[in-house]
This record gives structure tokens, C-alpha cells and sequence, in this order.
């Protein structure tokens, strides 16, 4: 290891592309450790296995090759079998290299990551602080110390790191991870105004990387300023994808930030994540008005049953009315439903034909403008895979991937549905949605007539799309 604090950081970001059908979204937390880390006076650099071709390892063979100082390696469990090969590549070629995990699967499987894979630590929690921490530690001690937020074999069960102020933050590396690169692939610029997840359910991971605490807020001056900035830095027609976890939460924030945005008139279409439940039709109207044009929103079960073992905390009336809302104020919306649920009481029955159904005739009312149906996927660390665990039937990373539906296969034994049962399900769901695309054309004719941003990035994304089908280099 380089003496002083001149250490070169090596990122990985496992998944190839082929494996990543949730989208090409940009990898923030690497974005943002790494402007803190160059902060610092480390120099980075990052493979992303993303751009490469399935199972090329020669860009990571030739980084390892260079002779980084350290490691840093972005971990999800379904991208175990890439994690586990990188880090088996790693070990031959560089037997004393030290290698970091971070992310959700660092702070759900610690005790897999450090034993099985052969990590030196693991992150748990928010790495931008603990981790310039523990390089210190490694500069001038020579080894990893215990802290709160670091994993390590002799002490695999650190609490979690402490909550980062994200004003303190210094803005994403743009230039790290290929930023233009992920807009042109996604017509989607991503960014984050805000940490954390007061509203939990019991089958995400978020929370337990953001220590199950409040959320913390950028200012809206800071948003204006990095946003501008952005734009400046990559013009072009594209959506501005805001990826807070529950963008509306703080309903006053989100009406203060609205009127900057409008003030500002950035000329880009905006996005966002948010709960059926805590939007309604004046408060989609203000988001339509200062230039976002669409929610993306669990719906997950038509059954107040099923959405109350999956802890989402909220009822089916309840989505209904947000979902209406938002299609009233001209916005169109992402929805996504699951099936196959478990119960995770004795004697009680699992999800059954019933309640699916019910969740067809939803899909079938609501029409969301996009829609994805998965199979309810317990991810190991969170409360559903606790009470859920004895009935889990995925043992590989991929059938913990609940993007994909495995044909013959489901993750969980239920006693009412075989995997026949649920495909066909599946295929049900899709096909009500399906029936009613000619909604989906109305509601984007209609925003592309009405928002000049949004008509220039559907027309330019239409373009590249004819390019690429029509005209294939």
C-alpha cells in the first residue's frame, strides 16, 4: 500500500448489462463515494461492468493489473455470482490486495461477503464518511480498525455507520462513472435531492442501508444549484429522474422545490418515486405545472391482506385514489403489482386465485402508463425474508432477482398456487394491461401537445429508437 494518503481506489460495479433488465440506471452511490473519496486526494477509477459483454472480465484482469491500492466493490445480491468471480480474479492475480464491499447486500449479508467470498470488510450503512475513516486507519495503522459502519472477520457484527449530512456532501462524480453514457442510453438523468425512508415495508432493502432513520433533505438551493449545473454540463432532451426514495414525503419541500423548478425553467422534463398515499390531485397539479410529467408507484396487491404482509402500510382505496390523482393532473404513472404472496402467520392462507384477481380487474381499472409484475422475492436482511424464510425456495442469486419471473420456478412454497399458476397469473396481468395501451397513447399525446421539453425528448428518444431498429450501424 502507497504510503500518505495518495491511494489509488479501484470501483467495481459488477453486473453486466445483459443482467440489469431494471434499467441502466447510474450507479449514484458509487457517483457519490467517489466525489468524496477525490475530495479527499485519492485518485479513482471505476470498471463497469455494465457497458461490457456477458462474462468479459478483461477491463476488471486489466485494472487489477495497474496495481490499485485498494478496492471498493458495489454489492447486490442477485450480482453475487459476478461479486463472487470478481473478487476470485482479485485474490489470483493480487493474493494482499484489500477488497471493500459496500451497498445493500454488504449491510444484509456481511458475515457471507467477509467468509464465503473473501472480502477484507464490509461497509454497513452509509460508506462516505466511515470510509475515508477506515483508509486512514489502513494508511497509518496498517490494518482495518472495529468502528460502527465497518465488518470485518473479527468483528462481523458492527452496528450500522453513522447518518451522513448530505449537505455536506459534495456532488456527484459525473466523469467517474460516464454520465453522458447513461443518459444517452436511458434518455434519464438521475438524481438524488434526498436520504433516507420514513415510510418502510417489509420487503425493500433502502432502509436498512439508511439505518432506519428520518429522511435528510437537500436544500432547495443546493437542488437548483446542482441541477443547473447538470444542465450545463450535459444538455440535451432527456427526463431528470429524481431517485429519492419517497420524493412527496415532506409535502411542503416538495411545493417550495416545485416553485424553483418553475421559476428556474431548466427545460427538462422531470420524474419521480413517491406512495399513492401521500399525493393527491392539488398536489399533482403543482408537480405537473413546474414540469414533471410522471410517478412511479407500488401497487403491488388489489388484497388489503397481502398488502399488510408486505408491510406497505397502506390499503387499496388508497392507491386507487393516488393513482387517479396523478392521471387527473395530466401525469402518467409507473405501477408495479407482485404475486405469489406467503403468509406469514400459521394457519393462515397464503395468497390465493381470489386475490389475485382482484389484482387483474386493478391493473385493468388503473391502466398505469407502465407496469411491471414480479413474483414477491424476500431479499435476505429484510423483515419479510425473516417471518417468510422457512417458506423461501430461491437459493441462487438470480431467483433473488425479482425484475425476472422464472419460468417453472417461484421463490416461495405456497400451499394454493404451483409456479404453472403463477406464470399464468403473470400472463393475465399483462394482458388486461396490455388491452388498454391505447390509454397510454392518449395520456402522451396529450403531455407531448402541452409540454414542449417532454415533446423534444419523446421525439428525440423515438429517433434513436428508428436509428438503432431501422437503420443499425
Amino acid at each position: 500500500m502507497v504510503e500518505g494518503l495518495s491511494l489509488k481506489i479501484l470501483f467495481l460495479n459488477p453486473p453486466f448489462g445483459s443482467h440489469r433488465p431494471e434499467g441502466l440506471d447510474a450507479p449514484m452511490g458509487i457517483m457519490y463515494l467517489g466525489a468524496v473519496l477525490k475530495q479527499a486526494g485519492y485518485t479513482c477509477s471505476l470498471v463497469d461492468h455494465v457497458w461490457e459483454k456477458q462474462d468479459d472480465w478483461r477491463r476488471w484482469d486489466f485494472a487489477l493489473s495497474q496495481k490499485p491500492d485498494i478496492v471498493l466493490v458495489n454489492t447486490q445480491i442477485r450480482f453475487s455470482n459476478e461479486t463472487q468471480e470478481a473478487i476470485r480474479r482479485l485474490r489470483s492475480q493480487c493474493p494482499s490486495l484489500q477488497a471493500i464491499a459496500f451497498g445493500p447486500q454488504a449491510s444484509t449479508e456481511p458475515s457471507r461477503l467477509l467468509l464465503e467470498m473473501g472480502f477484507d470488510a464490509c461497509v454497513i450503512g452509509e460508506p462516505e464518511e466511515v470510509v475515508p475513516d477506515m483508509f486512514r486507519d489502513m494508511v497509518r495503522r496498517k490494518t482495518i480498525l472495529a468502528r460502527p459502519g465497518i465488518a470485518t472477520v473479527e468483528n462481523p457484527d458492527s452496528r450500522p455507520a453513522s447518518r451522513v449530512g448530505v449537505e455536506r456532501l459534495p456532488p456527484p462524480d459525473w466523469d467517474l462513472v460516464e454520465y453522458r453514457r447513461y443518459i444517452d442510453a436511458t434518455h434519464n438523468a438521475v438524481f438524488m435531492a434526498s436520504r433516507g425512508l420514513n415510510y418502510e415495508d417489509k420487503f425493500n432493502q433502502p432502509p436498512l442501508i439508511y439505518a432506519k432513520k428520518s429522511t435528510r433533505r437537500l436544500s432547495i438551493e443546493r437542488v437548483l444549484l446542482e441541477l443547473t449545473q447538470l444542465r450545463k454540463r450535459f444538455p440535451g432532451n432527456y427526463i431528470l429522474l429524481f431517485h429519492d426514495e419517497i420524493f412527496t414525503e415532506d409535502r411542503e419541500w416538495v411545493i417550495k422545490l416545485c416553485a424553483a423548478l418553475r421559476k428556474a425553467r431548466l427545460k427538462m422534463p422531470y420524474w419521480c418515486f413517491t406512495r399513492p398515499d401521500l399525493i393527491d390531485e392539488e398536489l399533482c397539479r403543482t408537480l405537473r405545472r413546474s414540469g414533471f410529467v410522471g410517478l412511479s408507484m407500488g401497487m403491488e396487491s388489489a388484497s388489503d391482506r397481502i398488502l399488510g404482509i408486505l408491510g406497505k402500510g397502506l390499503t387499496v382505496s388508497q392507491i386507487e385514489a393516488g393513482f387517479r390523482s396523478a392521471q387527473k393532473a395530466g401525469l402518467l404513472t409507473t405501477g408495479s403489482v407482485m404475486i405469489g404472496t406467503a403468509s406469514d402467520q400459521p394457519g393462515q392462507p397464503d395468497e390465493d386465485r381470489q386475490e389475485i384477481e382482484a389484482t387483474v380487474r386493478m391493473v385493468d381499472r388503473l391502466h398505469p402508463d407502465v407496469l411491471t409484475v414480479t413474483l414477491t422475492t424476500p431479499l435476505p436482511g429484510t423483515p419479510l425474508y425473516e417471518s417468510l424464510k422457512e417458506k423461501v425456495l430461491a437459493k441462487s442469486p438470480e431467483e433473488f432477482n425479482y425484475y425476472h419471473v422464472w419460468p417453472g420456478k417461484y421463490p416461495l412454497h405456497l400451499e394454493t398456487l404451483t409456479a404453472e399458476d403463477l406464470m399464468k397469473a403473470v400472463a393475465r396481468i399483462r394482458d388486461a394491461w396490455k388491452r388498454k395501451l391505447w390509454k397510454t397513447a392518449l395520456r402522451i399525446g396529450a403531455l407531448a401537445l402541452s409540454d414542449g421539453a417532454f415533446r423534444k425528448t419523446l421525439f428525440d428518444q423515438i429517433a434513436k429508437v428508428l436509428k438503432r431498429k431501422v437503420l443499425p450501424e
